[in-house]
């Protein structure tokens, strides 16, 4: 029997639980605190995990799970919402007076039972409903207590109702209305932003309102609670009437497949999407961000699930937040002063804030805000007219996407060379600066949109030749200056400053973009995700059994024993966004949007396997192995900087619409030419598949003869009525096609060409809105065979692109490209040479000769940040460094004090001997560096004599690097000999060169060097360690040091030769690299 004596005990350790989180966020900052570096998912790093959730039919389904208040249900549109737990614990959202709403069942002979504490609980999260059935062992064997609750869908009101069985008669449901334990909220109570416990009641312990009710043996009981009061309902049909609501809504996308955690996706997705709509645009998230922003990918849901109605709804209410009367009068650049130069002036008439420029909330276009939202909003509403086909909408939006391309071109492609800069266009742009670079992913937006208007134009009677030609240029500057032919991928940016290098380590949204905005071809979408499989981060997604050992129930142990057994034997792993240090936010991060949009691509790429995997692999991570049942999160559990964060976020959503949608199931509209095309990219194993959406009706089946294929049917009906003229395209199961009608009639087919590593068949026809087409594929002749990598082909059947070998197929009637990877084992040798530098070797002090390096200084390193670096800058409008030389648009007045006290207490007679044994001559005051940068502050390279023979030399440097600096030269160090030959020595961002002010942060999954530890050198202290993150306890991803921190590098050299000098040159745009001293080993 649980008493209110034991209720008490247990909420004495909530309240002890409760403020291990609720004080971190007051916690003095220490050593290696930074922007955004403090969760509080921070207890919960690098645990293992296991399946919290599992699917049956359209449910979420746990037995006695933990998880408080991390399952909303929303109602009316606003922001209003009741928080449910994985126990019948409750809480309503109302700004600044949330509630915790608790139940209690007190039986005639007076015992007490909580009902969140009941010895047996299963929770049920059916989209838009929470339900439980709950047992104790007081109870008897057979009682048992049903619970379910709905919120409104026309008002901030919930309902619940209640029925038992077994239980005795004259039983009391008693209903706690209490305040919320955290009377201030950050981000509405969200997950990872608040304190986990934060909805618990208040620890005064005092009730606002208790409700007593008489709970029927015959009939249910109902109660709501509206505007934090609780009532009992006596009119069972108001609970009906929700519970119909909730059922249409859900209903609206049904999914089916062989897969048990794909099958609950479509009721979920609706209730999501319905859950950042607020009447009038889709939200940026559901609880925490709930507010309007113009871009980002939210929007992307309203067509994809059939809501067109309330798309357009969206773009009236942002195309009457374009500026349309305010020129462009003041011109390039328009650099804020008061921001350190980091961002564009906030001011009317600057090339950013004029015409065509979209502001952030509907129906004002009179706010400034700091974003590029107009590409995203265009590119959705660009995919609107591919669905509708609208030509009069078009033409009322004509001036709109016109106005938009002018201000594009304007801002961010002033010099026409058809490529443009991004100027915080996506998701993941918070810290982006391309200091007008050209940049791919913008680009690559740019290129729809043009071509998109072209397409539009002809439509609707307007001159489509500028916009032809001006996707025809960017098309060609992609592909001739940022597609790598020889690594097979874009880079993402091509510098515009300084020596236009381009940087070849290229993000997730590079390659998701280009191939999303229909930039490559099949090749080139093919070898760009395969560098998504080898170059970028991949992260396991896997359980732990141990875990289980706690569950009581032996019926939910063992399911849950199957089901995480099967998860780790399907090899899962999501995706970071990059693999970029040092962090910054949303740099390197692992992000449930960006995932699932690079699923996308591989769908597009028609690898569908790969990207059904990856897909599945983020539904596993969020959905059923987080703490919200169903959850579209912001952020995964494996995110190293705040762990799993935010729940029915906008972009998540957006993108999950469509990789389910035109990922999956392949929906591919082209309503504008009279088409849809449908290209499901379902796994092989597969039998059977349906879909069901306001647009759309889709049903897949294959018969099959001892496992292999014989035929195959592909149904549809389309509601679309701008379309009449339907194509399949579907990949051949066998090498021949014995026969093949559309509605029991033979028809044409033909083979989608250059179809890469399997073949695909297309079949078009007339098809009508509302009536319903059969294809049947009667399969014959042989399996298919694709070539192994040590098979020989001749040459005029090779085509070799980058990389890959892409080998001419046919058998039978099929043809298609085999790809077969070039397998080197060659290391790259600026990568060995790096890699050799970071290990000092075996130090024999009585060998090492400093050198005097005296006339070649020109700083003391403690003014890298005090200047102010004014010159060289863009001539455009951009993002940028600050003018301090650290920090970024978002922080431009971050800057960070470099205290080299320690090091120079620590010099005598002019030398420094290092902990490691390594001495470095340096003065105890004065100037101690010498910089070089492509700053006009210092020169771009410096030039050190040297005599002598030495087998290698001990480099005690410093400067500056950033994530946007990440895997590329950022400056190298070229040692000349006698004879005129040199030994060279890249300094790479993160392989031997780090960043003055913090340590880099080292996981071995999205933060993973490859390589040892680089030794730094505390300035503050003059200690010198390669495991200094360890040493002082650094908690998070970014690891500022106080002081800041020189680097320790040995540069092996050729023994036999005469040294003659050494030269120090910076290659990097907006960073500043010094040498403060060189030792010889003789």
């Amino acid at each position: 029997m649980r008493t209110l004596f034991f209720s008490f005990l247990l909420s004495l350790c909530s309240i002890e639980s409760f403020a291990q989180y609720a004080s971190s966020s007051n916690l003095q900052k220490k050593e290696g605190d930074y922007i955004e570096s403090t969760s509080y998912n921070d207890i919960k790093r690098g645990r293992p995990r296991m399946l919290q959730y599992l699917p049956d039919g359209n449910d979420f389904v746990c037995v006695n799970g933990n998880n408080r208040y991390t399952r909303a249900l929303y109602g009316s549109h606003t922001a209003w919402r009741v928080e449910t737990s994985d126990r019948p614990i409750f809480a309503t959202y109302v700004k600044n007076d949330s509630r915790n709403i608790s139940f209690c069942l007190r039986f005639p002979n007076g015992n007490v039972f909580h009902l969140e504490e009941t010895s047996w609980c299963e929770a049920r999260y059916t989209p838009g409903r929470r339900s439980y059935i709950l047992k104790d062992t007081a109870w008897g064997k057979k009682a048992f207590l049903k619970i379910s609750v709905l919120a409104s869908p026309t008002e901030e009101k919930a309902l619940w109702k209640l029925s038992g069985k077994g239980l005795p008669d004259g039983c009391i449901v008693e209903v706690l209305n209490a305040a919320i334990r955290l009377k201030k909220l950050s981000r509405s109570g969200d997950m990872g932003a608040d304190p986990p416990r934060c909805f618990d009641p208040s620890e005064d312990g005092k009730i606002l309102q208790t409700l007593k009710c008489s709970l029927s043996v015959k009939l249910p009981l109902y109660i709501s609670v509206s505007n934090n009061e609780l009532e009992e309902v006596k009119d069972s049909s108001v609970f009906a009437e929700y519970e119909n609501a909730r059922r249409a809504l859900a209903g609206r996308i049904r999914i089916n497949t062989p897969d048990p955690y794909f099958n609950t996706l479509g009721g979920d997705l609706s209730v999501a999407a319905d859950g950042i709509w607020d009447g009038e645009v889709w939200q940026h998230g559901a609880v925490g961000w709930r507010m309007p922003l113009c871009g980002w990918r939210a929007a992307y849901t309203g067509d994809a699930l059939g809501w067109h109605d309330r798309a357009r709804i969206h773009f009236n209410a942002y195309a009457a937040s374009q500026v349309t009367k305010v020129p462009n009068t003041i011109f390039h650049p328009a650099q804020d002063s008061t921001l350190a130069l980091a961002r564009a002036e906030k001011k009317w008439g600057t090339p950013m804030y004029s015409n065509g420029y979209i502001c952030r909330n509907p129906h004002r276009n009179d706010q400034m805000h700091h974003y590029d939202m107009n590409l995203c909003y265009i590119d959705e509403l660009l995919w609107h007219f591919n669905w509708t086909g609208d030509l009069q909408y078009a033409r009322l939006m004509w001036p709109v996407i016109t106005s938009h391309l002018a201000w594009e071109k304007r801002n961010f492609d002033p010099d026409d060379d058809g490529l443009y800069d991004a100027y915080a266009c996506i998701w993941a742009s918070d810290a982006l600066y391309y200091n007008s670079g050209a940049v791919t992913h913008s680009s690559a937006y740019n290129y729809r949109a043009n071509r998109m208007a072209a397409l539009i134009a002809d439509k609707i009677g307007e001159n489509s030749e500028p916009y032809k030609k001006e996707a025809d240029k960017i098309l060609k500057a992609i592909n001739n200056r940022l597609w790598l032919k020889d690594k097979g991928h874009w880079a993402e940016y091509q510098d515009f400053m300084g020596h236009k290098r381009l940087h070849e380590d290229a993000a997730v949204w590079t390659v998701y973009h280009a191939i999303d905005s229909y930039v490559a071809d099949p090749f080139q979408a093919y070898l760009a995700t395969r560098y998504v499989d080898k170059d970028i981060p991949h992260i396991p997604v896997i359980t732990s059994k141990d875990l289980l050992k706690d569950y009581s129930d032996s019926s939910w142990r063992q399911r849950m024993e199957i089901a995480n057994a099967a998860i780790n034997a399907g090899s899962y792993a999501t995706i970071s966004t990059t693999d970029w240090l040092p962090y910054s936010w949303s740099i390197n991060n692992v992000a449930f949007a960006e995932v699932m949009h690079t699923a996308l691509s591989y769908f597009q790429a028609g690898r569908s396997e790969t990207g059904f995997k990856l897909l599945k692999s983020s539904v596993l991570d969020g959905m059923y192995m987080g703490e919200s049942p169903g959850n579209f999160g912001q952020l995964s559990f494996y995110d190293a900087a705040r762990g799993e964060c935010y729940r029915d976020f906008g972009d998540p959503i957006g993108v999950a619409s469509r990789v389910l949608i035109q990922g999956l199931y392949g929906v591919l509209p082209d309503a504008l030419n009279g088409r849809l095309v449908m290209k499901p990219g379902f796994p092989k194993e597969w039998k059977y598949a349906s879909l069901s959406t306001p647009d759309i009706d889709f049903d897949f089946k294959i018969e099959s003869k001892k496992s292999h294929a014989v035929k195959s049917f592909y149904t549809v009906t389309h509601h679309l009525m701008a379309v009449h003229d339907l194509e399949i395209q579907f990949p051949a199961y066998r090498s021949r096609i014995a026969n093949l009608t559309v509605n029991g009639k033979k028809v044409l087919w033909k083979l989608v060409e250059n179809s890469v590593k399997y073949p695909h068949v297309s079949v078009s026809f007339h098809a009508l809105p509302g009536k319903e087409y059969r294809v049947c594929v009667e399969w014959a002749g042989e399996h298919l065979v694709n070539p192994h990598d040590n098979d020989n082909y001749p040459v005029y059947r090779v085509k070799q692109i980058g990389p890959v070998k892409f080998v001419a197929m046919k058998q039978g009637d099929m043809k298609w490209w085999a790809p077969l990877d070039i397998l080197s084992s060659e290391v790259k040798d600026s990568f060995s040479l790096t890699n050799n530098s970071v290990d000092l070797g075996n130090v024999e002090t009585d060998k090492c000769e400093p050198v005097v390096i005296d006339k070649s200084l020109n700083a003391k390193v403690t003014d890298i940040f005090r200047n102010k670096y004014l010159s060289p800058r863009s001539p455009y409008t951009t993002l940028q460094i600050p003018e301090q030389g650290i920090g970024e648009w978002c922080h431009p007045l971050e800057t960070v004090n470099i205290d080299d006290s320690g090091l120079r207490a620590a010099v005598h007679n002019n030398i420094l001997q290092t902990n490691v044994g390594i001495p470095f001559r340096t003065p105890a005051e004065g100037l101690n560096i010498a910089f070089t940068s492509l700053w006009n502050n210092y020169p771009d390279s410096v030039v050190i004599p040297l005599k002598g023979k030495a087998s290698c030399a001990y480099l005690l440097m410093a400067g500056s690097t950033n994530h946007m600096q990440s895997h590329i030269e950022n400056a190298v160090v070229r040692a000349y000999y006698k004879d005129g030959s040199y030994d060279l020595l890249p300094l790479v961002n993160p392989d031997n060169w780090a960043p003055i002010e913090q340590f880099f942060f080292e996981d071995g999954k999205a933060f993973n060097r490859h390589t040892s530890s680089i030794y730094r050198l505390r300035l503050k202290t003059g200690d010198v360690s390669n495991h200094f993150g360890e040493e002082l306890s650094y908690k998070g991803v970014s690891r500022l040091v106080d002081g800041g921190a020189a680097t320790l590098l040995r540069m092996p050299l050729n023994n036999n030769k005469e040294l003659s000098h050494i030269v120090l040159e910076t290659l990097s745009n907006e960073v500043v690299i010094g040498i403060m001293g060189i030792t010889l080993h003789r």
